[in-house]
């Protein structure tokens, strides 16, 4: 990894961004100076600061520190993502065999567990035959109970680990998710994370027939209800009611409201969702 002063610096004068600006007077220009040079280190108060003044992200920061790499988990994620694409279950299989295989060696036993049961998530979306060991679900549980505030690490695990697990246990660790990401849920990516687990888990619930946890998600969907500039998220909360209402009984209701929903993304040109809903509503 680059020095962290000596990209900043980059960004900076990329940006025609004096020092004395860039600290937007909260400290001195010396120091921040110092900190571009690598002579010394800065607190990160201050770094974000700084930050803010250039108009820059950690996110970018580290992006470009690392040489235009992702950090380890993205990497790992891509490995995996290369093998779903030809949906290759042979090479998940390897990749989850793998990450045992480390196990012994590792000071991290968990993470190495963690990313067996990421894998797992979508080697089930292949074979609907793949279940979580005991061990997995312990693993599963006592982790993210320990978690004390979910951030998009959490959120995003939780949301690709879905698919294996029953929709008790689902709900079940989504009232986990709503109090623990409730300091976070501000954040943009976060939020449109919940509303993905929010409305998956609405849907997990009616295939199901579970009606009961149906209506708590559907509850904690209008809590947290979508903004006007996630109409995507709208139009799939949308068909998910008229599929509950499908099943409850009021069919011709339901009905008209997935071909709305399927209608719309077909007038905004996203074809791929709409093919997708359409042929989940002929299921």
């Amino acid at each position: 990894m680059k020095n962290l002063g000596k990209v900043f610096k980059e960004l900076r004068e990329s940006r025609k961004i004096s020092l004395r600006k860039a600290t937007g007077g909260r400290f001195s220009a010396s120091l921040l100076s110092r900190f571009e040079n690598g002579q010394s280190e800065i607190s990160a108060p201050k770094l974000i600061t700084a930050l803010e003044n250039i108009h820059a992200s950690m996110e970018e920061l580290l992006f470009l520190a690392r040489g235009f790499h992702q950090d380890a988990y993205s990497e790992f994620r891509n490995r995996i993502f290369e093998a779903i694409d030809p949906q290759d279950l042979i090479s998940l299989r390897t990749l989850y065999q793998r990450e045992y295989q480390q196990l012994p060696f590792s000071k991290d036993k968990q993470q190495h567990t963690l990313n067996a049961i990421l894998i797992k998530s979508y080697m089930k979306a292949i074979d609907e035959t793949v279940t979580l060991t005991f061990e997995e679900e312990r693993v599963l549980h006592d982790y993210l109970f320990s978690v004390e505030i979910w951030g998009l690490y959490e959120l995003s695990f939780f949301s690709s680990c879905s698919p294996l697990l029953s929709v008790q246990l689902l709900t079940k660790y989504t009232r986990e998710m709503l109090w623990k990401s409730d300091f976070l849920q501000g954040v943009g990516k976060n939020r449109n994370m919940m509303h993905t687990l929010l409305l998956n888990g609405f849907m997990a619930c009616i295939e199901v027939d579970d009606f009961t946890n149906a209506l708590y998600f559907k509850k904690q969907i209008e809590k947290n209800f979508f903004e006007e500039n996630e109409t995507y998220f709208r139009i799939v909360y949308l068909w998910a009611e008229g599929l509950l209402d499908s099943k409850q009984g009021r069919v011709e209701e339901g009905q008209r409201k997935m071909e709305d929903a399927v209608r719309i993304f077909e007038m905004i040109g996203c074809s791929k969702s709409a093919d997708y809903y359409r042929s989940a509503r002929e299921c």
